[in-house]
Parts: structure tokens; sequence; C-alpha cells
């Protein structure tokens, strides 16, 4: 199979078509450039830049989910990790705000929608963060992997995907309040919450998730 040139951190490698660029540094006896996790798009541990040749538009990715074109140049950009705070029941628009002050930077520049792996809009999330809109929030991070590459591009210091997952977790912790429900399910009822909310296309596991979110309880 015919080989390109590509440059990872500076350095040129030859790739072929076809392949990641995860793939493309194993082949070519250098892992170690990159940091890695899973390698399926969903730990977030392998943030790149991207320059293409091609005129394409540059910005970051997933370099496991990346794949190569002749010329390309990539940048490894880990991004650091940030303190987890507690989650708060009942959550609202000030309580996030006590958390994270940096709520209120946003300039809406739209950086953080346009680096997204997953095509979460990021931007217009923290818009609703602002309008307590949190409900939607939730539902807007549903696919969020915490790769940081949001938080990474955004010149005002918001932290759109940990106040996401700050909104999760306290409309989480707020239902598991509600219930007081201290029973421990059977393995029989653990898979089958587990199917209802994986099982079905995306548009469905989105509907079973918030209803699952609003009452608690699997829908028969």
């Amino acid at each position: 199979m015919e080989t390109f040139e590509i440059k990872v951190a500076g350095k040129s490698i030859q790739a072929r078509s076809g392949e990641t660029v995860i793939h493309a540094l194993w082949n070519a006896g250098m892992p170690e450039l990159i940091k890695t996790g899973c390698v399926g798009g969903v730990c977030g541990a392998c943030t790149v830049t991207v320059r293409s040749s091609k005129g394409k538009t540059n910005g970051t990715d997933l370099a496991c989910m990346c794949p190569v074109e002749e010329g390309m140049e990539i940048f490894p950009c880990s991004v650091d990790s940030v303190p987890t705070l507690a989650s708060e029941t009942n959550p609202s628009a000030d309580k996030l705000r006590a958390a994270y002050p940096t709520l209120d930077r946003c300039t809406k520049c739209g950086s953080c929608t346009a680096s997204c792996p997953m095509s979460i809009p990021v931007m217009d999330s923290v818009i609703r963060m602002r309008s307590d809109q949190l409900n939607e929030v939730a539902d807007d991070f549903t696919t969020c992997i915490n790769c940081g590459l949001c938080r990474f591009v955004c010149e005002d210091g918001v932290l759109p995907h940990v106040m996401g997952m700050w909104v999760r977790r306290s409309i989480g912790s707020s239902k598991e309040l509600a219930k007081n429900n201290t029973l421990e399910l059977d393995l029989q009822q653990i898979e089958f919450e587990w199917k209802y909310l994986l099982d079905g296309d995306s548009a469905l596991r989105m509907k079973h998730a918030q209803q699952f979110r609003e009452s608690g309880e699997i829908e028969s």
C-alpha cells in the first residue's frame, strides 16, 4: 500500500491511507508521542491539534479518531485535569455560579463548540447554564467524554465540560436523595436498567435517559 508523510510533534513518519494518527504512530514504532487510553473515542486522552495541508479548517481532534492525510501536522495537546467540586442537590444557575464563577466569562466566540469531537453545542449550553435551563444542559453533555478540549481552546478560562458534568451529577444526586432509596438492586434489575438505557438508536436512548433522569424509574 502506498504511504505518505505526516508530521507528529515535529517528527516525520510514514502513514497509510485509512489509518488513524494513533495507528500510524504505532506502525512507525513511536507510540510514546501521544498518550492513549481506550483508542475508541471514549476516554478523551489523546487530544491533539491538527494542521491540514489541503486547505481544510485546522482545529482539534482525538488522535484515535483522526484519519491521516498526506502532509498533515499533528501536535499533542494534553489537557491537565482540574479539581472536581462536590455536586449540589436541587442545582440552579446561582449554585452553579457559586461553584464556578467562570460561568459569566463566556464571550460567545464559539471556539468550544468547534473544538468538541462529540459535536456537543458547548457554547449554547453555557448560555443555557446562565439562564437556569439545567435539564437541557444535562441533555447536551450526555455524550461528553471529558477530553477537556473545550476548556483548552477557551481564552476566557471558562470550564464548560466541568460545569456540564457538575450539572449532570447534581441533577442525578437530587433524584437519588428525593427517592431515598437505600435498597440494593438485584443483578437482574440492574441488567434491565442498562438494557433500557443503552438499547435502540441515539434518539431512543436520549428519550429513555431523559425519562429516567426525571422519574428515577424505568417505564414498562
